[in-house]
């Protein structure tokens, strides 16, 4: 059974938020009053972000559990259409390698990564009523890599699958022709076959 604060909150996340705060200790006591309260977070301590537009990372979401990987915590902006994939923290420093050793379709649209100096708005870790300007699109998971830490995405692992969604959500006219051609042969294949 797990260990809950009275609010009703997951302890193990919230310390482990808290760690990304200037005071855990008043952050935990100030979200034990407000726990569906949306929180601002420094990067670069606990986590990183992978930022892009909201349909790149929901397909990227659906590619990353078709090839059975891990999907950590994801957010979405209700009034952007932005979301933040949180990444293991130092991602940000390699960033561009990963990208350009990929096989990121074109030099539009690459996702950004954020580390220390950068901030982000979290959802709290109750459900919370809509109209709030950051909603979990994948929650932090019960399960933990390392001590307290959530199990979150591999950047090597999200960035790939971030290409191949960016290759097809891209319109025809900007994919080559070997990027079309992958395109329909995944298409077929997705799709239920009669016997």
């Amino acid at each position: 059974m797990e260990t809950r604060i009275a609010t009703g909150e997951n302890e193990r996340l919230s310390t482990w938020f808290a760690a990304a705060t200037s005071s855990p200790d008043v952050s935990m006591a100030a979200w034990g009053l407000t726990p569906k309260s949306p929180r601002r977070l420094s990067t670069g301590i606990t986590f990183d972000v992978v930022l892009a537009e909201r349909p790149l990372v929901e397909l990227t979401h659906e590619i990353l559990r078709r090839y059975e990987q891990t999907v950590g915590p994801a957010i979405r902006f209700t009034n952007l259409i932005t979301a933040a994939v949180l990444v293991p923290p130092g991602t940000a420093a390699r960033w561009s390698d990963l990208v350009a050793n990929s096989t990121w379709p074109d030099h539009k649209a690459v996702p950004i990564c954020l580390g220390r100096g950068h901030a982000v708005r979290i959802p709290g870790l109750l459900p919370v009523a809509s109209g709030s300007p950051v909603e979990w699109l994948e929650e932090p998971g019960n399960e933990s890599a390392v001590g307290e830490a959530p199990l979150l995405t591999s950047p090597v692992q999200l960035v790939r699958c971030l290409a191949e969604a960016r290759s097809l959500l891209s319109p025809d006219t900007e994919r080559s022709p070997l990027s079309r051609a992958v395109s329909a042969v995944r298409a077929v294949l997705r799709t239920p076959q009669r016997t």
